[in-house]
């Protein structure tokens, strides 16, 4: 859940509008504005991210390989 929360965080930074009321505002003032709006739209297109990501990997086989090396590099590092 918490790398999620970091992709829609990241998501989110993209949107300057919202990032301007943040800067400019108390967290009860901004969050009145477009923030929920803002929190839906990096939701959603986070999702549409992810489906791109997953069909890449499902319809390729040599990207699948290279993914499947990335993500063993990742947990040996981490082991």
């Amino acid at each position: 859940m918490i790398n999620y929360a970091y992709t829609i965080r990241d998501k989110f930074s993209e949107n300057q509008l919202v990032m301007q009321q943040i800067a400019n505002n108390s967290a009860e003032q901004a969050m009145l504005g477009d923030f929920a709006k803002a929190i839906d739209d990096a939701v959603l297109d986070s999702s549409e991210a992810h489906q791109n990501q997953m069909m890449q990997l499902l319809s390729d086989p040599v990207r699948t390989k290279g993914f499947s090396k990335l993500i063993f590099d990742l947990l040996t590092l981490a082991a």
